[in-house]
């Protein structure tokens, strides 16, 4: 089905065979290539073929001015970028302008909004993420000026002229709440939501004693202030442990975002890998974790009950009606590649 995105001047179309020599003009243009894929990596029509007209999980299209082809866009599902776990049905971007006599006239700023408006009100899109190369602040511009976000940089995340490029991990995120690190104005909020939940702030687990309202982490709030999900952890030597993670609110993808921005923070540490412990009986938990790439390394048998000598208000019945006794170990690798 042809994808079909209009605003005045500017449209967005399905790519057609047809199409494959205006790709060919572009991405054989020394300027263009500069941006795009390097001067050093001119396409033939096969590769345009092989690389552009396949039937695959992207979609494709050609950018028109005035019905006049002068670009490319495509957009994706994405659950990843570097081992960073992103929030269900979020998307990916890349798009280039092909005719040079169009650059800096705000066609680009205009294209990536529209193309993020299609993605959030047709697709339910939750994430939109790029990864533009640090140097190109033109391109870095662009996307601010639409509402991304630098997240985090990418070390050596691209190859492009016979080089590793650093890239900006960008995001564009459309949910109705925040997300902060957590601070020490939240510690006494965080004391009696942590006792309502947790029966007190003590978390006794095989690798340590914590107390949750003083550990690092990240808070979830909505615009009312109040906080709806929270995320802590401990930093390791070699490795960060993920300590807690609630979603006070359901079905709102809280968990995935803070997730994914404690991932991000271990990356930015130079930490390649996260672990965590859940109990036998929290098997939604194992699916959660499982999905965002964790895996199942260990079973600490009897952690639980041994835990419970120290802190008997643990429950002997957990979800499911199922005994609570062992911990879970789950561990996750990220692809740090020396990043900065």
């Amino acid at each position: 089905m042809t994808i079909f995105i209009e605003e005045n001047d500017l449209n967005i179309q399905s790519i057609k065979k047809e199409d494959e020599l205006h790709l060919l003009k572009w991405l054989t243009n020394d300027e263009v290539l500069s941006y795009y894929e390097g001067r050093d990596n001119k396409y033939t029509i096969n590769k345009v073929r092989n690389d552009f007209l396949v039937d695959d999980y992207e979609t494709r299209c050609l950018i028109y001015k005035d019905s006049y082809p002068i670009g490319y866009i495509q957009f994706y599902q994405l659950n990843e970028v570097r081992g960073i776990s992103l929030p269900a049905n979020s998307y990916g971007m890349d798009q280039f302008i092909g005719e040079p006599r169009y650059w800096n006239k705000g066609i680009g700023t205009r294209i990536v909004a529209m193309v993020l408006n299609y993605i959030i009100e047709k697709l339910k899109g939750s994430l939109i993420v790029m990864d533009p190369q640090a140097w190109n602040t033109r391109e870095i511009t662009c996307y601010e000026n639409v509402g991304f976000v630098r997240k985090c940089m990418l070390s050596k995340n691209e190859f492009h002229e016979g080089k590793w490029r650093d890239c900006y991990l960008m995001v564009y995120d459309p949910c109705e709440y925040n997300i902060q690190p957590i601070l020490e104005d939240h510690q006494e909020e965080l004391q009696n939501l942590f006792t309502t939940l947790w029966g007190s702030t003590e978390m006794v687990i095989s690798s340590g004693v914590y107390d949750l309202s003083r550990l690092s982490g990240f808070i979830a709030y909505n615009e009312s202030g109040d906080i709806i999900g929270m995320i802590t952890y401990y930093l390791h030597e070699s490795f960060l442990e993920i300590i807690s993670l609630d979603s006070l609110v359901g079905n709102n993808s809280i968990g995935s975002r803070l997730l994914m921005e404690v991932e991000i923070l271990a990356l930015m540490d130079g930490l390649n890998e996260i672990v965590l412990l859940t109990t036998n009986d929290n098997l939604k938990a194992l699916r959660f974790y499982q999905r965002k790439g964790y895996r199942l390394t260990s079973i600490k048998s009897d952690a639980v009950n041994q835990a419970r000598v120290q802190k008997p208000e643990i429950p002997i019945m957990g979800y499911h009606q199922i005994p609570i006794h062992d911990e879970l170990e789950l561990r996750k690798k990220l692809d740090i590649k020396e990043t900065v």
